[in-house]
């Protein structure tokens, strides 16, 4: 049922929440509907609404609880009631609100308590909780259905509490009795280490303080050469940044990095593969070594005795060549034995439907050159033609793509590039206007002209100074005092100092001369700068065409 809550009961209500006190109603306070607080500050819904305003409300002392709770002040948020001594209660177990067992029950089942994933939300602190609350327990949840005892605290067991505490890496549990509210702070003292742990102090247990010293670190770095040489920090140490200087494998080419990179690929000779010919003399003494630079020994020499069992086509044994007669190798140097076969090694060239084979003699080295014909393609894949296999067929088609610059095409014959580069100079003029772009051919606007000039630049009259550097191309400054030129009248001037070459034309008022020298116009209209005489008289005169009067019809 529905019940009205006025503002004596809600001024009770908040208390309990500990709120401040601004001026509030309540209407329509029901399990069913949402109950709604009118603020000065806005309009808030308990159910939903209100998740703003109680999220922010600290959690209960333990003190305050337990004096509400025996003297019976303290109200069910949800039903507005008082809680009895002996009546069953549900306790939140994040802000430590209590509550009525039937009503946090039917709370729980209401729609207006269901979150969004699973679970339902506290009416207090909307904390999601995932299971029903079911029974009657104490609040340190040991003994269900507790007993009241009069000598005890309402709703709890007597016994010790044993609740984990809140604290940073507290392990020991609470010493009080059975209460309500959060457990209070972990009285022991134990001795914690600063975090690189040289010193130590005794501190509160389950404090978060990290402690840190001043002294230097001075753990092992990641080159294990080095040691950390920063003050007490947290987490793990930097990385060494010494600049060492490592050999490759072969030992020809160095580089420079931090100290401790590929420490791992590190053989006692070199810790990197500078990708050339590795050129180390084998044990042999009389080869080098061909691989690309490695990690590690050279393999043995690959026409040593022992591993050379065929002539070098392959087809033959050598154990069959001693028998006809060919001396043994004794060394790697000794020359291996022909079989006088042709080779029939496979070739490079060819297709996958023919594959083409050396021709030659049983020989030492590599094969080739091919001297038969293959169909090929040409680079870009355009023609197709037959061509000795040693030659690399070109087409004759011109690229027509646009170069990076977007102005020039390609040109190029037989074209396999895919960027397409414009390799020419610009040459448009820059913004100075004195020098041309020498960058290869772009897109966009020219870069400004990087030329400068280092002598002081001025106007014509040398008043108006702008001082170096000056970029490329900069127009003289502009002056505000008046033109100093020398002038064709003898007129006042009222024009500032420029940097054109010709002044502009004289604007004082003046007296002309018609075309026919017959009549002078007044002040008012010529102007002395004007170079075009008046073309008619301003009075009764007739037009004048050539210097001569015109007779009108």
């Amino acid at each position: 049922m529905c019940r009205i809550v006025w503002s004596i009961k809600c001024q009770t209500m908040l208390k309990n929440l500990c709120f401040p006190k601004p001026e509030i109603t309540f209407s329509n306070v029901c399990l069913g509907h949402n109950p709604k607080i009118f603020t000065a500050s806005g309009f808030f819904c308990i159910n939903k609404s209100f998740v703003g305003y109680l999220s922010s409300v600290p959690r209960r002392s333990t003190g305050c609880l337990i004096e509400q709770l025996s003297e019976e002040k303290y109200e069910c948020m949800v039903c507005c009631d008082i809680i009895r001594l002996m009546a069953p209660v549900w306790s939140c177990q994040s802000c430590y609100h209590v509550f009525h067992l039937n009503c946090i029950k039917k709370w729980a089942r209401s729609p207006a308590s269901q979150a969004d994933a699973e679970g339902w939300r506290c009416p207090a602190c909307q904390n999601v909780a995932l299971k029903q609350p079911t029974s009657y327990t104490c609040f340190c949840g040991k003994v269900t259905n507790p007993e009241w005892q009069r000598s005890e605290i309402p709703h709890s067991c007597g016994n010790m509490c044993g609740k984990k505490r809140s604290g940073v890496d507290c392990n020991h549990p609470c010493n009080i009795l059975c209460h309500p509210g959060p457990c209070p702070q972990c009285p022991a003292f134990v001795t914690k280490s600063c975090i690189c742990g040289k010193t130590s102090q005794p501190m509160r247990c389950g404090q978060g303080t990290v402690l840190q010293c001043d002294k230097v670190c001075g753990a092992i770095l990641n080159c294990a050469d080095h040691t950390c040489a920063q003050v007490c920090h947290s987490g793990a140490c930097q990385p060494c940044q010494l600049q060492v200087q490592q050999v490759c494998y072969c030992g020809v080419t160095t580089r420079e990095v931090l100290c401790g990179t590929d420490k791992e690929g590190f053989d006692g000779s070199g810790h990197f593969s500078c990708e050339k010919t590795c050129g180390l003399m084998l044990n042999c003494e009389a080869h080098r070594c061909q691989q690309v630079c490695h990690h590690g020994r050279c393999q043995p020499c690959p026409r040593s005795p022992s591993l050379v069992k065929t002539c070098p086509c392959g087809q033959t044994p050598l154990t069959k060549l001693l028998d006809l007669g060919y001396s043994e190798r004794r060394s790697c140097s000794d020359p291996i034995p022909s079989c006088g076969k042709t080779c029939n090694k496979p070739l490079a060239c060819g297709s996958s439907d023919t594959i083409h084979l050396c021709e030659k003699l049983c020989h030492e080295g590599s094969c080739g050159p091919c001297s038969l014909t293959s169909t090929i393609r040409c680079r870009c894949g355009c023609k197709t033609k037959e061509v000795p296999c040693e030659l690399v067929f070109t087409c004759e088609k011109r690229c027509n793509k646009k170069r990076s610059c977007g102005r020039h095409k390609c040109g190029e014959l037989c074209c396999v590039n895919s960027e397409h580069k414009c390799l020419l100079i610009c040459g448009y003029k820059l913004n100075c206007g004195l020098h041309r772009c020498q960058e290869t051919c772009h897109r966009g606007n020219c870069d400004p002209c990087w030329q400068s000039s280092f002598d002081e630049l001025t106007c014509h009259c040398g008043l108006t100074v702008l001082y170096p550097p000056i970029a490329c191309g900069t127009k003289p400054p502009e002056c505000k005092n008046m033109c100093t030129r020398r002038h064709e009248c003898d007129h006042p001037v009222f024009h500032n100092c420029h940097s054109e070459e010709k002044c502009p034309p004289c604007t004082y008022l003046t007296q002309k001369w018609c075309m026919g020298k017959h009549e002078v116009t007044p002040p008012s209209v010529a102007r002395c700068g004007y170079l075009k005489s008046i073309m008619k008289h301003y009075l009764n005169v007739l037009p004048h065409r050539n210097g001569f009067p015109v007779r009108l019809e």
